[in-house]
């Protein structure tokens, strides 16, 4: 069984990491996951200020991946700890006015529910909010999203999507964590339903370019990025999604843009990060070959 304990982490992808795990194309590996407070904040010390957060377990590295690679990763299960947490910090996040306390809030997890409070049960849907390849860059702290993956905190990482991340070293080196059992779209108090977890993923490398991070889940194909700014990420995930519909289709910018005007949706992934990450997502089935595969 190919499986990477929480204690095998590292807070900035890098080629320079060495892989705990080499695995083949088409092997399954099985991540077990810290929280994002590295599993120090507990509720016999709820105060604990934890300096090194985002953990990410790994990596793993991919005989089969060379720079220039597409490295393909199904998301097959979640499995969640039993106690998440969800806090809100001062000068965090967009309410960051309103906020003037630290407050850590315990959830116990049962059968994928939440008790947020004895009269108020929140539904789990678990995702992962860190998942990446080591950066072209010499080095990407695990907090941070960009074209190599990281934390891009999209809720649509979870059981059954799919993640193509663009491979820059051999063995691509991917690292995974920061599991949430559960996250509202922008993460706008700076913290989702932090938890442990045990994640198995299917790793499979794909020999032709990838232009940055890009999801699938059942009816949709999503294009990410991240920017200073909304506007920017949004704009770069608009030209990424053209640029693709230009080559499935056989089409101009200008028919493109058209479409995508009429079926795609601009989302937000999290607005709370140094560098904010937003999707764009249009109908899978646009994608797909008439044989039914995606082309």
């Amino acid at each position: 069984m190919n499986k990477i304990a929480k204690d095998h982490v590292i807070y900035a992808m890098s080629s320079e990491n060495k892989p705990v795990l080499n695995v083949h194309s088409g092997d399954r590996i099985t991540f077990e996951t810290m929280d994002c407070y590295s599993d120090e904040v507990t509720p016999d010390e709820p105060d604990r200020r934890c300096h090194r957060i985002n953990p990410a377990s790994g990596p793993a590295a991919i005989e089969e991946a060379m720079p220039g690679d597409t490295l393909k990763v199904t998301i097959e299960k979640i499995a969640l700890g039993r106690r998440a947490l969800v806090g809100s910090y001062p000068n965090s996040g967009t309410m960051k006015e309103l906020v003037t306390r630290r407050m850590i809030h315990f959830l116990p997890v049962q059968e994928r529910q939440l008790e947020f409070r004895s009269d108020l049960i929140v539904k789990a849907d678990p995702m992962i909010g860190v998942i990446g390849v080591a950066p072209q860059e010499k080095e990407v702290g695990c907090g941070t999203p960009g074209e190599h993956g990281g934390n891009m905190d999209c809720r649509k990482i979870r059981e059954g999507s799919v993640v193509y991340l663009p491979v820059f070293h051999p063995g691509a080196l991917l690292a995974l964590g920061d599991v949430h059992a559960v996250m509202g779209d922008g993460e706008v108090m700076g913290s989702g339903a932090e938890i442990a977890a045990e994640v198995t993923v299917k790793v499979e490398v794909l020999k032709q370019a990838c232009a940055g991070p890009w999801v699938t889940d059942q009816d949709q194909l999503y294009a990410l990025a991240s920017a200073k700014t909304m506007e920017e990420a949004l704009k770069r995930c608009c030209q990424k999604m053209n640029c693709q519909l230009q080559r499935q289709l056989g089409c101009t910018p200008e028919t493109a843009g058209m479409l995508m005007s009429l079926e795609g949706n601009s989302e937000i992934c999290q607005v709370v990060n140094d560098l904010v990450t937003l999707r764009f997502g249009m109908p899978l089935v646009r994608f797909l070959s008439k044989e039914g595969n995606r082309s």
